[in-house]
């Protein structure tokens, strides 16, 4: 067999062909570093992109929150608490469905003379000439044998009252009792059977609650208003013993003595009077309190009258001027401003002027309708402990309360000078002269001693205080007036701008005012 001999060129071809097959590795490596590069390029572009944007974002936000300020993101609202406007309406109509059946309308013949107090609660005005005059207003039945409701202002000057019902039937009402002082009055008519309004809980009524007022507003019988709870707890000048509902559903004359109702059917308050500059509705009304309804009517059927506990002081607010001079907190009680006799509860257990009440009968009282209300709804004979602060010192006394008695206040004519020296204390306004024990005996001053104002200048502290000529300084920031030198000694005392309390007698009354000096 012929050997085949390898020929050199063909090793050597060989050769460079091995050269040729590895040649191509130093270009891959340089392609891979080459691709790793644009990697990194297309990384760095990319994460510089990103940060620009972002960059430009900050800037363009910050621009826009330099303009729009955010707000913030709305509440979600419980719709399923909100009525529609149908189902409000629905309401109202079962509400008054409710209560008229018991709705009355009240007609009265008033006796000849005088001028109606019908005009006097609501503005309008009247001739006084004696004549015989008819009025009219509304009026609830509260029990199924006859027994009505209403404002004191609507019978009170009764001749005769015939009441209709909503059914039209007509009778003839007597008056069972009345109340000046809540302007309340009970009738009764001779009936049976009849439906009735429920009184409720006025302590639960709150602002913006919704309510019917009922009632014959110009004689427009089982006429219905609706609107809004404006306010609770009002208290109204003339009317003592009352806290008032303030309302804007429309009430005009006529609805006096009308219901007042809540969404429950229930009479939260009597309407009685409206606040009017020309006499006609301007959406504030104001009604009777039912809670103090339910406590008048209960002792106008027993007795015809409302008999309240009495204490025998005379209260004002401890504001701050007459706190400082107690060293005292504001409204930390009520201060006494007088005692008008010895020989009541408050006299014979030693209150004084300048005391100052914390509490009645256990309970803290911090103005003086809080304490005229608490004396007031505690019945006659009751023993009750009264604590209270003099001069820093905390006492306490049990007193027995008697019937409160009608309000007379004595007056003394403001007496002339005597031709005495006077003190001219023109730091605060007054001219004043030393009260003779001649003077405090044909005055019946409470105190027999003090300074007697014989004249203010006009713009003045003391003028600015309300202190008037006849008056007596008996005090000024603790400090006793006995005389005209005690009150120039007490004025110079004074720092300007400071505030203080000056115990005055004004015809046979005690009382505080503050005076500020300039």
């Amino acid at each position: 067999m012929q050997e085949i001999q390898n020929e050199p060129g063909l090793d050597g071809l060989k050769e460079d062909n091995q050269v040729e097959r590895y040649e191509p590795k130093p270009d891959l490596e340089r392609i891979q570093k080459s691709s790793r590069s644009v990697a990194w390029l297309a990384i760095g572009f990319i994460v510089f992109s990103l940060v620009a944007a972002l960059a430009f974002i900050q800037v363009a936000y910050n621009r826009t929150a330099d303009r729009i300020p955010e707000l913030p993101a709305p509440r979600p609202v419980a719709s399923a608490n909100l009525p529609s406007a149908a189902e409000l309406s629905q309401s109202f109509r079962e509400v008054a469905r409710l209560v008229k059946p018991a709705l009355v309308y009240i007609d009265v013949a008033e006796r000849s003379g005088g001028q109606s107090r019908l005009n006097d609660f609501f503005g309008f005005p009247s001739p006084g000439a004696p004549r015989r005059q008819p009025g009219a207003g509304s009026g609830f039945v509260v029990s199924p044998d006859g027994y009505i409701l209403t404002n004191n202002h609507v019978v009170e000057n009764a001749e005769r009252i015939e009441v209709t019902l909503s059914d039209s039937r007509k009778f003839h009402a007597t008056v069972k009792g009345m109340d000046p002082s809540t302007d309340l009055a009970v009738i009764k008519i001779d009936a049976s059977g009849l439906p009735i309004a429920i009184l409720g809980d006025s302590d639960e009524v709150q602002q913006g609650d919704w309510v019917l007022a009922l009632g014959s507003p110009f004689g427009l019988q089982q006429t219905v208003t609706a609107g809004i709870v404006s306010a609770t707890g009002r208290e109204l000048g003339g009317s003592q013993f009352s806290r008032f509902i303030q309302t804007d559903a429309s009430i005009n004359p006529g609805n006096s003595g009308g219901p007042l109702v809540n969404m429950h059917g229930q009479v939260i308050g009597i309407n009685s009077m409206i606040f009017s500059p020309s006499g006609g509705n301007v959406g504030i009304g104001f009604a009777i309190a039912a809670n103090t309804v339910r406590e008048v009517f209960e002792q106008l059927v027993k007795s015809g009258k409302v008999t309240r506990g009495y204490l025998g002081v005379r209260v004002e607010e401890l504001d701050a001027p007459k706190a400082s001079m107690q060293g005292l907190e504001p409204n930390s009680g009520v201060l006494v401003a007088d005692v008008p006799d010895p020989d009541t509860p408050a006299g014979r257990a030693g209150i004084r002027s300048g005391d100052v009440i914390t509490t009645f009968n256990g309970k803290a009282v911090r103005t003086p309708r809080e304490l005229t209300n608490a004396v007031a709804s505690m019945p006659v004979g009751a023993s009750v402990t009264v604590d209270f602060i003099r001069q820093g010192e905390r006492q306490s006394v049990t007193v027995e309360l008697i019937e409160r008695p009608a309000d007379n206040v004595a007056r003394v004519a403001p007496p002339d000078d005597g031709g005495r020296q006077r003190n001219d204390s023109t730091r605060i306004g007054v001219t004043a002269q030393t009260v003779t024990p001649e003077e405090a005996d044909r005055m019946k001053l409470k105190i027999a001693s003090g300074a007697l104002v014989l004249a203010i200048q006009p713009g003045s502290p003391a003028s600015e205080a309300d202190i008037r000529h006849g008056d007596i300084i008996h005090k000024i920031d603790q400090k006793e007036v006995k005389s005209v030198e005690d009150l120039a000694e007490a004025v110079a005392a004074l720092r300007d701008g400071q505030a203080v309390a000056v115990q005055i007698e004004r015809r046979g009354q005690m009382f505080f005012v503050n005076l500020k000096l300039d």
